[in-house]
């Protein structure tokens, strides 16, 4: 049977959820960019959410919708071939995606589904530490119960898995980087990614007909940078042209972090010891540079651009 058979029909309609986000949001520009006949529906669950997209996004149609809510589900669905799912932090993943999939199963009109994830690679839930596995609404626990329910779903589904962190990351240390030209992170080695790479591979992949992309599990970083929080600041001594210390001591991070993150600041940091321990899971790939056709956003690049955002 030929390619020309099996390809994927390009959707002629795309849903985005998390559209106000750092990787919904440029997603929107890339395909009305790109693709400016497809009609692109973009969906919030706040009303400051919609209000937002309604003044950024003039051209697209903005809907209310919750996982939560199945008739919303059901209308921001409605005629939808293309579908971005990107959930909320401490999103109950269980009831979400079933609800999601029982709205599009119904809908019928679904061709593509991308759907956000982030997780270790063949991670073993038995390896989590237990407050991780306690705290039952976080990501290492909901994500493999989102990606079983849509693997059950038979939906035309892609995982993009973030196999990485996000380089505007770096944003939520500015503070230490302003007052003392100190890093201060947990010192895990990490791939990173900047997320407008994510969106751009999100679009390519919607625009793409090349079916063999349904059912699979992308894992995305930049192929180029895989360091320790320790080599970033020696990078940042490079590029800010100033000396730039690392400190990865649980001390400074719950000092720097707790009005932030509050009590999340402990589970925050077990986590990162949890990816430490296994940080040999990581691999830096080229998927995102086969995809996008270039190469992606390096560290070094990335720190050049908003140098003074972080510093000033």
């Amino acid at each position: 049977m030929s390619d020309s058979i099996n390809s994927k029909p390009i959707p002629r309609t795309i849903l985005i959820f998390g559209a106000t986000g750092h990787i919904g949001g440029p997603l929107v520009e890339y395909l009305h960019r790109a693709a400016p006949q497809i009609q692109l529906r973009l969906a919030s669950s706040r009303p400051e959410g919609t209000e937002a997209l309604r003044r950024d996004f003039p051209y697209a149609e903005v809907v209310d919708a919750n996982y939560f809510d199945i008739p919303s589900l059901e209308g921001a669905v409605q005629g939808m071939e293309g579908v971005f799912v990107n959930t909320p932090g401490s999103t109950d993943e269980r009831p979400a995606m079933t609800n999601l999939v029982t709205a599009l199963k119904k809908a019928g009109t679904a061709v593509h589904i991308l759907r956000l994830v982030g997780l270790q690679p063949e991670a073993n839930y038995r390896r989590l530490p237990k407050s991780v596995r306690d705290a039952e609404l976080m990501l290492p626990i909901q994500h493999p119960i989102a990606k079983k329910i849509l693997d059950e779903s038979d939906l035309p589904v892609t995982y993009l898995n973030i196999g990485a962190t996000f380089m505007d990351n770096f944003f939520w240390m500015k503070e230490g980087l302003r007052r003392e030209r100190k890093l201060i992170w947990h010192n895990r080695l990490i791939p990173f990614i900047d997320p407008r790479d994510i969106s751009e591979v999100a679009g390519r992949l919607f625009l793409s007909d090349n079916h063999r992309h349904i059912g699979q599990f992308h894992t995305l970083n930049n192929g180029h940078d895989l360091m320790r929080f320790s080599d970033v600041a020696e990078l940042m001594s490079d590029v800010f042209g100033e000396k730039v210390t690392h400190d990865g001591s649980f001390e400074s991070f719950s000092n720097a972090y707790s009005q932030m993150l509050g009590p999340m600041v402990t589970f925050i940091w077990n986590f990162f010891e949890y990816e430490r321990e296994n940080e040999v899971v990581w691999a830096r790939n080229d998927f995102v540079e086969r995809t996008l056709g270039r190469k992606p956003l390096t560290v070094r690049e990335w720190l050049q651009e908003h140098a003074d955002l972080l510093l000033k």
